[in-house]
């Protein structure tokens, strides 16, 4: 270390920050920073999700358009806000760099803002597949499948034993169709399927030509959802592409300005005084 710090390849104010013990990166700031941004957004996404703004579950209401606009705009608020307040705090906490000018201490702290960001990024990627792996695991659990709600519109029954609740097909025969619709999820069945699965809807007391139509509707409903499915996903995918780009630039900003307020010395005791407190100074 001491030839580090005394070789004439350093400028001379960069030897004095060279020579401290905990290097050029403080992770401490960075992992409070991180803690706190993680924090902000979970309690933000929290309360998108209580009033339906959620990117995990899916969303069959109407005017679908307006939904997933305010969704973006509040993912990015989400993200603008949770970075904000994380790349701030690791600014003010990162400890000085003592002799190097402001260029490079602004220039550090920029590049702090970005470990805080892609930190708490990959911790809010786990939360969320921690999410949806819940979801997933609750559905599994009460014997839902995400291709339940198809093959009930394919078996339900018809006339009398409809009216009597009876179930005319076997547990085996939907256990096949279940795993065809599966194998399906487009609703591109074959000839041979459509035939199989008309005769087992004749079965459930449809008439020939009614059992045809609900096939071929059931398989154009499986077909508009998937294409459905696959423009939000698109959707989806571009806007979190775009959320974690404003936040890495908001977490750069951020974190500047917090180091820029920690080196002027910047007092914000009025944000959390009370009145009382405030007037009297």
């Amino acid at each position: 270390m001491t030839d580090v710090v005394n070789s004439p390849a350093l400028a001379q104010p960069e030897r004095a920050y060279a020579s401290r013990a905990h290097g050029f990166v403080d992770w401490p700031a960075i992992f409070a920073g991180a803690m706190v941004a993680v924090a902000v957004s979970f309690i933000a996404a929290t309360f998108g999700s209580a009033i339906g703004l959620s990117a995990t579950l899916p969303y069959r209401g109407p005017q679908p358009v307006l939904f997933y606009v305010a969704l973006g705009i509040w993912m990015i608020f989400v993200a603008v806000s949770s970075f904000a307040a994380g790349g701030y705090v690791a600014g003010r906490l990162r400890r000085p760099s003592e002799g190097a000018s402001p260029h490079a201490r602004d220039v550090r702290d920029c590049l702090h803002g970005l470990v805080v960001w892609a930190l708490a990024a990959v911790a809010g990627a786990l939360l969320a597949a921690a999410t949806v792996g819940a979801i997933a695991k609750t559905a599994a659990d009460k014997g839902l499948a995400p291709t339940d709600r198809y093959v009930d519109l394919l078996l339900r029954g018809e006339g009398v034993a409809a009216a009597k609740g009876a179930n005319p097909v076997s547990d085996a025969t939907r256990s096949f169709v279940s795993r065809l619709v599966a194998e399906n999820p487009s609703g591109d069945f074959s000839n041979e399927d459509k035939s199989y699965l008309s005769s087992v809807v004749t079965g459930a007391g449809a008439p020939p030509a009614t059992a045809a139509d609900r096939v071929n509707r059931v398989a154009s409903e499986m077909k508009a959802d998937a294409n459905k499915a696959r423009k939000v996903g698109i959707y989806l995918a571009f806007l979190t592409a775009a959320t974690l780009a404003v936040g890495a630039a908001t977490a750069w900003g951020a974190t500047r300005l917090g180091g820029r307020h920690r080196d002027q010395d910047v007092d914000l005791g009025h944000l959390v005084r009370a009145p009382r407190e405030r007037s009297q100074r």
